[in-house]
């Protein structure tokens, strides 16, 4: 399976926790970045893609225009969007709406990961973001009405001033809705963001409550985890991330946008400008990183990237061999559970995983 991901580098505000390339753009930046998203995949190594993922940023910041100058971009590498086994846009509901949510439909898009992050509004303020839960009902609404049957929300835990009881009560508000997908991340304040200018801390205990209180009541709705962050119902897993944890190869355009392309990972700069200027003067992209991956570095990031699936992985002889130290370790520390060459992470123990990472990279 091969994926293509488009990072759309534009949103209304920049939230309190975001570290992602994004910033507000003008309707003038977004025009000359869609320029250079054409020349960039003019030149793209061509590929027989199976998903589309339209990440960023706020993809539904861009008007209808520029929406369908971004599809007409996007169908000149991957052929017609409705032919693929999956296609995903993001959305966050300030800029969501009917006509918006009708156009990507018709144009082939099968899945919609939309932002919510909490159910609280005063919460919602603090983290910066621009829409309420009201809005958020309102866009989930349009998706409906549109005809999308898969949907994804987005929630976050251990956020500043938050309780297990209040995460619970956006989980549930939540799932009232009927999501398809719901994805919920821990707070983790990263340098260069506006919360840690203003010296906001983690809370990792508080967290860690959280995500065991919501990875019960997202099983008690029906929805299975099958990642450490994903939790969906039976046949709605995300196959553009499933192909991530498998390793499989995909390719980023945008500012940011990341690659693994015949064992190499590279990402371009996370400037756009920077991409701006390169994409529309014919130059190569200025990249951030770019790697070849071989030998045990490549079967170590293949382990790891199995272990956040709750499925795991079954080690080659050679591999479980050489591993059987640190297989030992966590087996004592009670971090995985073992059946032969299969070993995975214990689902109870899926928020500490970094630990476990860390014996095999």
């Amino acid at each position: 399976m091969t994926g293509l991901y488009v990072h759309i580098p534009f949103c209304r505000a920049k939230c309190g926790y975001c570290d992602f390339a994004s910033a507000p753009g003008t309707p003038g930046e977004i025009d000359a970045f869609l320029d250079a998203l054409s020349a960039e995949a003019s030149r793209a190594p061509r590929r027989a893609f199976d998903t589309l993922y339209i990440g960023g940023g706020t993809p539904s910041i861009l008007s209808p225009e520029q929406l369908k100058r971004l599809f007409c971009v996007i169908e000149t590498l991957s052929g017609p969007v409705h032919a693929l086994a999956e296609s995903t846009f993001e959305a966050n509901p300030e800029s969501m709406d009917a006509g918006k949510a009708a156009f990507i439909k018709r144009s082939g898009i099968n899945r919609v990961s939309v932002g919510l992050q909490a159910a609280d509004d005063g919460l919602l303020k603090r983290l910066g973001r621009v829409a309420t839960s009201g809005d958020f009902r309102r866009a989930y609404g349009d998706l409906r009405a549109a005809g999308f049957d898969n949907i994804n929300a987005d929630l976050m835990c251990g956020l500043p001033g938050q309780t297990v009881k209040g995460f619970i009560n956006s989980l549930s508000w939540l799932l009232g809705l009927k999501p398809e997908h719901v994805s919920f991340y821990a707070l983790e304040v990263h340098e260069g963001t506006p919360f840690a200018a203003a010296g906001v801390k983690e809370e990792p205990d508080g967290a860690a409550d959280m995500y065991e209180a919501g990875a019960s009541a997202l099983k008690a709705a029906g929805l299975d985890r099958y990642e450490i962050s994903n939790f969906a119902l039976p046949g709605r897993q995300s196959l553009h991330n499933l192909n991530y944890w498998d390793q499989g190869e995909y390719l980023g355009l945008g500012p940011a946008a990341a690659s693994y392309l015949d064992g190499e990972r590279r990402a371009n700069t996370s400037s756009t400008p920077e991409y701006i200027k390169a994409a529309l003067a014919g130059e190569s992209i200025p990249l951030q990183y770019r790697e070849k991956l071989t030998g045990r570095a490549r079967e170590g990031e293949k382990i790891m990237l199995a272990l956040r699936k709750t499925s795991g992985i079954e080690l080659p002889d050679d591999i479980f061999i050489e591993s059987k130290e640190a297989i030992d370790r966590l087996l004592k520390a009670g971090l995985i559970e073992k059946s032969g060459r299969f070993i995975r992470i214990k689902e109870d123990r899926l928020y500490v995983a970094n630990a476990v990472f860390r014996e095999f990279v």
